[in-house]
């Protein structure tokens, strides 16, 4: 009938929410993945007004109002609907008053039922304990009031936790999407990977498992190896994916060949292998292989898993990563392949991974990463039982690191501005410069070495030569 105007209505699609930070005010969000897309002041009013109640067809909404509920609609955050089909209450917009908090690395235990030789948090002391579950609740409730996006569960062991379910479900709850689990796997039960899928989550498995026939010696607990195995193959089973890490030393390191076999036969998704970082327990180790010698170990390995076809994503500690990975296995700071260098500048935030995903020990401190955790670093971090994680990630000492920049290390290590490194190596890691000169600021020895002594090219090379004979040229 002529005069009647109709109606156009649209709202969030499923796992889809907004999201804001005093930095980035206006983002949507998919709860799965955690992809965060940036709005504009119009495409924020669009997605709002994706909420089933606003009528699309009203005089305000113009042209171009239309063309960005198109482009919504397109990506799948948003679909049309019937006039009352509201979204869900969580998917309305909420803004945390702090930066934006990708994520958190979150230890709930520093207890383990192995004693592992490398073990940095020195679990079988119980040096860090674990909280109550009253404290984890409240620490749950302020990831919900910071807006973080995603939190990955580790320990000591997280399954020696009897309310570990209990963790999970709530964060299930407040809406903040479980990424990854780190386990020794002998803790595992089908009810926890039964349970963890109905709660919701599917999230990747990272497993410890140090080599054939040298895992036990690793890890300090003898009858261990084929329960690990196991676990594995019961994880894959499950459907969920599944990353080995491998810890190595002079010992161990010549069962790599043998361990990349074996993994080659676990479907697993992802393989990453590094000597132990120089804290903990491992500070009292004789058998610590020197960079050349960790060097010399990964080139048979990689020259194989290249012939081979790259069967899974591998890492060699600093000196090579790449190989055939999913978007959903992708971490949040993404996977380039091993020869794709890194372009940094004087305006280069120094550290990714510590501006996205701080690590929460298990006494409640918060620290930038894990390779903070035994430095002369640790005690100045702020501690969530006592100091909001609003208030700490927007200011504090932790917040002083993350905004670090390398023309703020090139300032103390002037020498670096005409190094022709600087672009690929930006000074190195802060964490490995602390604990290697007991300096913050200074650059990081190792990750010089690994380009100013050829390594990095070394490993460059090699993987050009096996694509090369691959595509025969």
């Amino acid at each position: 009938m002529e005069g009647i105007m109709s109606e156009k209505y649209a709202k969030l699609a499923k796992h889809w929410l907004l999201r804001g930070w005093i930095d980035t005010p206006m983002t949507v969000v998919n709860l799965d993945t955690c992809d965060v897309r940036h709005l504009t002041k119009k495409g924020f009013y669009v997605a709002e007004s994706c909420d089933g109640r606003t009528d699309f067809d009203s005089l305000a909404f113009l042209p171009e109002h239309h063309g960005l509920l198109e482009a919504l609609i397109k990506e799948g955050i948003a679909e049309m609907c019937q006039e009352g089909d509201t979204i869900e209450p969580w998917q309305h917009y909420r803004k945390a008053n702090n930066p934006r908090l990708t994520g958190i690395h979150w230890c709930v235990t520093g207890l383990c039922n192995l004693n592992c030789r490398h073990c940095y948090m020195e679990s079988p002391s119980g040096r860090f304990g674990e909280l109550p579950f009253e404290d984890i609740v409240r620490l749950i409730e302020q990831f919900e009031r910071a807006n973080v996006l995603q939190i990955s569960l580790t320990g000591g062991e997280p399954f020696l936790r009897q309310d570990i379910l209990d963790i999970i479900a709530m964060l299930a709850e407040k809406r903040i999407h479980l990424s990854q689990i780190y386990s020794n796997g002998l803790l595992i039960t089908e009810d926890h990977l039964n349970a963890i899928r109905k709660i919701g989550f599917s999230p990747s498995f990272q497993i410890s498992f140090d080599g054939v026939n040298v895992h036990e010696y690793m890890r300090g607990s003898k009858g261990i190896e084929w329960g690990v195995i196991d676990a594995i193959r019961r994880v894959r089973a499950a459907g969920f994916q599944v990353v080995v890490a491998t810890s190595i030393d002079k010992i161990s390191s010549g069962r790599l060949i043998d361990t990349y076999e074996l993994m080659k036969g676990l479907d697993i998704q992802s393989w990453h292998i590094a000597s132990p970082q120089e804290a903990g327990n491992w500070r009292k180790t004789t058998t610590a292989l020197s960079l050349n010698e960790e060097a010399d170990v990964y080139v048979p390995l990689l020259d194989r898993w290249r012939k081979d076809g790259k069967p899974f994503y591998i890492q060699l500690a600093g000196f090579f990563r790449g190989g055939q990975t999913s978007k959903k296995e992708a971490p949040i700071y993404g996977k380039s392949d091993g020869n794709v260098r890194p372009e940094y500048t004087w305006e280069s935030y120094d550290c990714g991974t510590c501006r996205e995903q701080p690590n929460l020990l298990p006494d409640g401190t918060l620290v930038p990463c894990p390779a903070y955790v035994d430095s002369i670093m640790q005690e100045r971090m702020p501690n969530l039982l006592h100091e909001d994680l609003s208030k700490v990630w927007t200011k504090s000492i932790l917040r002083k690191i993350a905004d670090i920049k390398k023309k703020d290390l090139l300032a103390k290590n002037p020498e670096c501005s005409a190094c022709e490194l600087f672009a690929n190596c930006g000074l190195g890691c802060r964490a490995s410069a602390l604990m290697e000169t007991g300096d913050l600021m200074a650059k990081d020895p190792i990750s010089c070495k690994l380009w100013k002594n050829g390594h990095k090219k070394r490993f460059e090379d090699l993987a050009m030569t096996v694509t090369n004979r691959e595509i025969g040229l």
